[in-house]
């Protein structure tokens, strides 16, 4: 290959070494190496255009990025979020358990299993579809229990 130009840099020993070293290590003259390290860091490709504006690079470097940052912040939200959806869960469970001790009182047992079949049944029936924020919603814009606390027909 024709020299172009002509580069010289003073340095101390050590470096002298250490480049001497890595140069080795990459199969490549010092004047090769120390080229490489100068295109890297100023972001040059080989035929002397700017690689750091370069497409490629900015869509897989942002990719990665990205997905790194959409994985750390599901996990945050995983973490932040359990404890509390299990204590409204423990609560919706006590108070519905607590009203089923209130009302076995007062209805015999077929009338209880009764309630209970007619519930499940419709909840299976009913048309219900998951929000974009994980909430349901009935399609007809009424809620699945309307049906439940109706007068019987």
């Amino acid at each position: 290959m024709v020299e172009d130009a002509r580069l010289q840099i003073y340095t101390d020993e050590a470096l002298n070494t250490k480049l001497d070293k890595r140069a080795d290590s990459a199969g490549l003259s010092k004047s090769k190496y120390c080229e490489l390290i100068l295109k890297n860091h100023h972001g040059m490709d080989l035929d002397g255009r700017l690689s750091r504006y370069s497409a490629n690079d900015d869509v897989v470097s942002t990719i990665d990025r990205t997905s790194t940052e959409i994985i750390a912040a599901i996990e945050e939200l995983k973490q932040e979020t359990t404890s509390d959806v299990e204590h409204l869960q423990s609560l919706r469970t006590m108070y519905v358990l607590s009203l089923w001790e209130l009302l076995k009182e007062e209805y015999s047992p077929e009338k209880r299993e009764a309630a209970i079949k007619r519930a499940a049944l419709q909840m299976a029936d009913s048309p219900v579809t998951q929000t974009s924020d994980g909430r349901e919603s009935d399609r007809e814009g009424s809620s699945p229990l309307d049906s439940l606390l109706a007068v019987d027909r």
